[in-house]
C-alpha cells in the first residue's frame, strides 16, 4: 500500500524486529504499507495493532488489529494495551505532520510527535522493547539521542536506501 514498506523490510533486516511472538504497535500506520509486511513477516505468530486518523489500505489478518483514531486519546491507548494483552516488544512509528515546507516548523511538529510517541512507547514496552520512529531531524535530534539513551541500551540512526534522495528524515 505504500513506498515506506521498503524501510521497513530494510530496517527489520538491521534490527530483527519481526520475530514470532512478538507483540507490536504501529503508530501512524496508514495507509498500512509497516503493518502489511509486519503482518505477513509474523504470518499470524504475533499480535499487530495499528492506529492511525486516516483509515488502512489493505486488509488484515486476524492477528492484526487497527484502530482508526488518535493514539493520544486515552480511550485509544487502553484499546492497544487490551488488545496487546500485555507489554509491546515494539513500538514502530511511521508519523509524520502536516508537512509545511517550514524547516524550522516541521522539524519541531516532527519532534513533538516522536516525544508523544516516547511517552506513550515507556509505558507500554517490555523490558529491552525497542522503539523506531521516523524523525526529521533538526537542532533537537541531539537532545532526544541523549534522552532514548536513558532509556535504551542502543541509541542508532538510520536512513534506509527506499529513503527519497530529497527527503530529510531518518529512523
Amino acid at each position: 500500500p505504500a513506498r515506506s514498506a521498503y524501510k521497513i523490510i530494510e530496517l527489520d533486516r538491521r534490527c530483527q524486529i519481526f520475530k514470532p511472538g512478538c507483540k507490536i504497535v504501529d503508530l501512524g500506520s496508514a495507509p498500512g504499507g509497516w503493518l502489511k509486511v509486519a503482518q505477513e513477516k509474523l504470518a499470524g505468530k504475533g499480535t499487530l495493532v495499528g492506529i492511525d486518523l486516516l483509515p488502512l489500505k489493505f486488509t488484515q489478518t486476524p492477528h492484526t488489529h487497527f484502530i482508526q483514531g488518535d493514539f493520544t486519546d486515552p480511550a485509544n491507548q487502553e484499546k492497544i494495551i487490551s488488545i496487546l494483552g500485555g507489554p509491546a516488544d515494539w513500538i514502530l512509528s511511521d508519523m509524520s505532520p502536516n508537512i509545511s515546507g517550514i524547516k524550522f516548523r516541521d522539524t519541531f511538529q516532527s519532534t513533538e510527535l516522536v516525544n508523544l510517541a516516547l511517552h506513550f512507547a515507556l509505558e507500554i514496552l517490555k523490558p529491552d522493547g525497542g522503539f523506531l520512529f521516523k524523525i526529521f531531524p533538526g537542532h533537537e535530534l541531539e537532545d532526544l539521542r541523549k534522552l532514548l539513551a536513558t532509556y535504551f541500551k542502543k541509541v542508532r540512526t538510520m536512513i534506509p536506501e527506499a529513503t527519497r534522495q530529497s527527503s530529510t528524515e531518518v529512523y
